[in-house]
């Protein structure tokens, strides 16, 4: 009886009823406060069943028959592939199909139009909504869908449960509801259906749970995977000891405290235990940890979302996001080692990190003897790691902030996941005073409406959330204390007065060198060129034979860094060590003296996390403040280069009316202070014009294009190119495995499948050679007409030329003052 096919070899009807199966299953997996939610329910079938009604066309029908026999007609086949509208293409019609059964079975006038657009969208991105509704080539659709076999929609229809006769449907009568008046009036009066950002939560919902569905069952199908291992790989969850971190501290001997810090570390830790348990779980949905640095953040708050976890049910996932890759794999050990301590098998169904370097490897084992019966495949591994298909993923600020504001299909794969899950967001001070309104709204809503729980930490709390207007749970009760109690530091403003140029502190610093010979330093200056020269003429001015002098920051290969890093602490040498800001935050080092060039409060915050870091009671660490300026452009502070006005002007506010000895007992009320002082003056303006576009679904104006509203996590200042360092001869061998990737011709999805399989094998070795430069910085040292958008080899007998061991990529006075 079925003739239809959505994919060689695989009938239209089997695709679509697994799609509905599962699609339907996550669905009602989800623990929702939408309103209408059966409504919802019965929506996300039918978007399900009906996604690739378009494919039972006979152009498309044709297309994959000449797909099978080798592609003999090949003039034919690519007409029928050819990009943009063409007899072929599916989504349109198969967009046309849901509207039409969407409105028959809802008297909502907003649900046929959500409804038709995820479908229309489900193999592109999504555009402002009402764009997304303009509908032109009526006559090509007519003719497509004369072509239709009604009888077998309607046979799959039915097997939906979708009570709807579409056997004997005209293609007028679709035409009607989609170009008539009651369709018109829709149109005029959307601005009256979107007005709340819920619209948005639940349209992202759907949208995600069909493209996750429909990819999945294409992909494991195309891989020869059956739909019982889909469905057991996708639904099966894993319970979680809600005490792993418990056992772990005692498997470490840390439950015992030998020291002051142990002591303080182990009160937070029981503190915020106790708070978890007298949790109010539908008020309390957005808390806090604010502690002091050093103070064992990373266990304390994975014990708490384990504990919070098992009062809400095992289906809630644990998001714990970082806003730098650098952290991630540290923080992703120290998981795996918990959960191992546990008994557990550490395998992607319990714990996957991602972000945009993570192997794209999905493997799970065996629970009776630890053997792999399922081994990674690079297109099923990469989505599933992709859509977070696991119970704790490890991530970036970048993808868990771009998965719920974006408009992209790559991204919002995951949307679905993020509903029922626990987000613990570490060191949330990075995330851009401009999105804090965004932010606040939006993790409410989500909150409220997808059962989501949201826990901020650091040691410098933004005023995203108030806790005095009783929008934030603090978990730990006495952190003024803990503030207080912690006196490892301190911060010295005497030189800060004054400004200095660069040659002026040159000076100074090799002066502070000779001054305190048994000391180990940090210097961190705001820019690569400022930060290079500093280097350089400590080198020259300094005896190295008793002295170990390391150069870090992004100017060098991540290869190098890490070496660098690792040596940090381990030699018998004084160390000195003269860097960026990228050793703020996930760089654990601990150095007795540090000199900083101004920044944010939240930066030097960071600095002083870098000294005495383990709280030496013998000594106080010193964290001495500088004010760069720049003589070769008009004085400008170096700071300017790189960080926002309104942070500078009131950090300078700041400290300009301290005492110039500050101790660490002070920084909790200094941190206050500066955080209202930023809520006072920011502008909330591109916060509200993205809420205005979120309400609107006008996905391209909020998360597509450069406008000043574009929401970015990331910015660039400068047009940026990537370059492939041959330093060594691994870097030789590695390079010359990436051309012979790209050798392989492209012809097909499995094609590019391949070439992406076999990256990922040397991704890792290759990736610890490439730095980012900006793109007239490279210009300058390199053939400009040569350099590409992807990888740009900077061969092994050219590095000399404009590669330095030392300090990386050779800028000189090519480049004006930048951080990348």
């Amino acid at each position: 009886m079925y003739s239809l096919y959505s994919h060689p070899g695989k009938l239209l009807k089997d695709h679509l009823l697994n799609v509905y199966r599962l699609g339907s299953e996550i669905f009602i997996s989800k623990d929702l406060n939408i309103e209408n939610i059966e409504e919802l329910n019965l929506l996300t079938k039918i978007v399900l069943i009906t996604h690739d009604f378009g494919k039972a066309n006979k152009y498309f029908q044709r297309k994959l028959e000449l797909k099978e026999a080798g592609k003999e007609e090949e003039e034919e086949y690519k007409i029928l592939t050819q990009k943009g509208i063409n007899k072929s293409n599916h989504s349109l019609l198969s967009a046309l199909f849901t509207y039409y059964i969407t409105d028959e079975l809802f008297t909502d006038p907003l649900m046929p139009l959500m409804a038709m657009v995820i479908v229309l969208r489900h193999h592109g991105d999504l555009k402002d909504f009402a764009d997304m509704l303009s509908i032109s080539n009526w006559e090509l659709l007519e003719e497509q869908y004369q072509t239709v076999d009604l009888k077998e929609l309607q046979a799959i229809l039915n097997m939906s449960n979708i009570d709807l006769d579409i056997s004997t449907l005209a293609f007028q009568d679709i035409k009607n509801k989609l170009s008539g008046r009651a369709y018109n009036r829709k149109i005029i009066h959307l601005k009256n259906l979107l007005d709340k950002e819920e619209n948005y939560i639940v349209l992202n919902l759907v949208y995600s749970i069909l493209i996750f569905s429909d990819k999945a069952d294409a992909i494991f199908y195309n891989k020869g995977l059956n739909y019982e291992t889909l469905e057991k790989i996708v639904l099966e969850r894993r319970n979680l000891p809600a005490d792993a971190v418990d056992r772990y501290k005692v498997y470490k001997g840390w439950n015992k405290a030998s020291s002051e810090m142990d002591i303080k570390r182990n009160e937070i830790y029981n503190e915020v235990i106790r708070s978890i348990e007298k949790i109010d779980l539908e008020k309390n949905r957005i808390m806090s940890i604010n502690v002091p640095t050093g103070t064992g953040k990373t266990l304390t708050s994975l014990s708490a979302g384990l504990k919070l976890r098992e009062k809400l049910g095992q289906k809630y996932r644990l998001i714990y996001a970082l806003p730098f890759t650098s952290i991630i794999d540290q923080n992703h050990n120290i998981y795996k080692k918990v959960f191992s301590k546990a008994g557990e098998i550490v395998d992607s169904s319990l714990l996957i990190k991602h972000h945009y370097l993570t192997p794209r490897s999905y493997t799970i084992m065996d629970n009776t003897d630890g053997e792999i019966y399922y081994d990674e495949d690079y297109d099923v591994s990469k989505h599933l790691i992709e859509s977070w298909n696991s119970e704790i993923i490890v991530t970036t600020f970048v993808q868990l902030l771009h998965s719920i504001f974006s408009n992209q299909n790559s991204n919002l794969i995951k949307f679905h996941n993020i509903a029922n899950s626990i987000i613990l967001l570490d060191e949330v001070q990075s995330i851009p005073y401009k999105y804090w309104k965004l932010i606040n709204i939006m993790f409410r809503k989500m909150a409220k409406k997808l059962n989501c729980y949201f826990v901020f930490i650091t040691a410098t709390m933004p005023l995203i959330y108030n806790e005095s207007k009783e929008e934030i749970k603090e978990l730990v009760t006495n952190k003024e204390g803990y503030f207080k109690f912690f006196d490892r530091i301190i911060l010295d403003l005497s030189h800060y007065r004054e400004e200095m140029t660069l040659n002026e502190f040159k000076k100074f610093i090799v002066n502070e060198l000779e001054n305190y010979p048994d000391k180990n330093i940090l210097i961190i200056l705001n820019t690569i060129r400022s930060s290079i020269e500093v280097y350089q003429y400590v080198i020259k001015n300094i005896d190295c034979s008793n002295n170990e002098v390391i150069y870090l920051s992004t100017n060098i290969v991540p290869k190098h860094r890490e070496e660098r890093i690792k040596k940090i602490g381990e030699s018998k040498k004084r160390q000195i060590i003269v860097s960026t800001q990228m050793v703020e935050a996930g760089v654990d080092i601990d150095l007795d003296r540090v000199y900083r060039d101004f920044a944010p409060l939240d930066s030097i915050n960071q600095t002083c996390g870098r000294c005495n870091r383990n709280f030496d009671p013998s000594k106080k660490g010193i964290v001495i403040i500088v004010k760069l300026i720049n003589e070769n452009d008009n004085n400008k502070p170096f700071a300017n280069y790189v960080y926002g006005d309104i942070l500078l002007i009131k950090t300078d506010d700041l400290l300009s009316n301290l005492s110039d000895i500050v101790y660490e007992s002070r920084f909790f009320e200094i941190n206050k202070q500066y955080f209202e002082l930023i809520d006072r003056v920011k502008s909330d303006q591109i916060s509200n014009d993205l809420l205005t576009f979120i309400k609107k679904l006008e996905y391209e104006k909020a998360f597509y294009g450069n406008n000043k509203s574009t929401f970015q996590l990331i910015e660039q200042k400068y047009e940026s190119v990537n370059l492939f360092i041959e330093l060594d001869n691994d870097a030789v061998k590695v390079w010359e495995e990436f051309q012979e990737l790209n050798k392989i011709v492209i012809n097909d999805y499995q094609d590019l499948s391949k070439r992406r399989s076999l990256f990922e094998k040397i991704k890792k070795d290759f990736l610890s050679y490439v730095i980012t430069v900006p793109k007239y910085i490279a210009e300058k040292q390199l053939d400009s007409n040569q350099l590409i958008n992807s990888f740009n080899n900077v061969n092994f007998y050219q590095v000399e030329d404009v590669y330095r061991v030392e300090t990386g990529f050779k800028r000189d006075d090519i480049e004006l003052q930048s951080f990348f």
